[in-house]
């Protein structure tokens, strides 16, 4: 009985370390979408705002400046970036890993935009 216990408990521990977490953009959940890419773009926090991050997973999304994405975890509560760098960590801990990046803007006086090309990872196999 005691094998049993300590199987159950060894077999707990590792599907909650398999399991990935949910990011919500504007309340929608991505990661049960048909969207095995995404774009994080963002720019860094000013001295006046906090980082500027956009996540486009192919949705129509119309970027008019007065209108920010909304972006949330598995709890459903807004995250707020302190970078991009941040932003990416928060979407590599949910399960995304990095492909690609690009810089657009590096002039000198201009704000730099970040742009990271994102793939989901491969979930693990559930077993039946």
């Amino acid at each position: 009985m005691k094998r049993f216990h300590v199987l159950t408990l060894c077999l707990s521990l590792m599907a909650a370390t398999a399991s990935f977490s949910q990011v919500y953009v504007d309340g929608i959940l991505i990661d049960t979408l048909n969207t095995p890419y995404c774009q994080l773009i963002g720019s860094n926090a000013s001295l006046f705002s906090k980082a500027h991050i956009t996540i486009d997973y192919g949705q129509r999304y119309l970027n008019s400046g007065l209108n920010r994405q909304q972006i949330s975890g598995p709890n459903r509560q807004p995250v707020v970036f302190n970078s991009t760098i941040d932003a990416l960590n928060f979407m590599v801990r949910q399960g995304w890993e990095l492909i690609s990046t690009q810089v657009i803007g590096k002039e000198s006086g201009s704000e730099s935009t970040f742009i990271y090309m994102l793939k989901r990872r491969k979930r693990p196999v559930e077993s039946e």
